[in-house]
């Protein structure tokens, strides 16, 4: 009997490591919890607009895409915003001439074009989110679909409307 209460004070390194990894634990879900918490009341529900630079793709490409049509990210599948303007110009790219120099020229087959879409999302101190849950970054590569065709770009400008 008097062994059982000295084993009930013996601690070995495993207990210990147990007890400190609990620990841990606990005080890293309190302050996820609260920085959560506390980053909700930063949030605000806002119409976003942004824009997307799709460089050197056909006419086709260009076409396909209409005023009202539903944008949806490639990779989730998530709605993000519907077309609201469609600007085209012709693509510009660089030649090399008989001479060895290399000139920028328009490219009568290729296009560039710039998407302006807008979704309801949230806006955060750092960050906008489409849809609550897809983050928009400037200078960000982005894949983007229609029900007709699906192309990639880059978002170059984000406004709160």
């Amino acid at each position: 009997m008097l062994k059982d209460k000295k084993l009930l004070r013996k601690f070995n390194i495993v207990d210990v490591l147990v007890i400190v990894v609990v620990i841990l634990l606990i005080m890293g879900a309190y302050i996820k919890f609260k920085k959560f918490n506390s980053k909700t009341d930063e949030t605000s529900e806002s119409n976003i607009e942004y824009q997307i630079t799709v460089n050197n793709i056909r006419e086709y490409t260009v076409n396909a895409f209409k005023i009202g049509d539903t944008i949806y990210d490639s990779q989730s599948g998530v709605v993000i915003g519907t077309v609201k303007e469609v600007l085209q110009k012709e693509a510009e790219t660089y030649e090399s001439t008989s001479k060895g120099e290399v000139i920028k020229t328009k490219n009568p087959y290729r296009y560039d074009m710039i998407l302006t879409i807008e979704t309801p999302g949230t806006v955060e101190a750092d960050a906008y989110y489409a849809n609550k849950s897809i983050e928009l970054k400037v200078n960000s590569a982005k894949a983007i679909e229609t029900k007709y065709v699906k192309t990639s770009g880059v978002i170059s400008d984000i406004t709160v409307k």
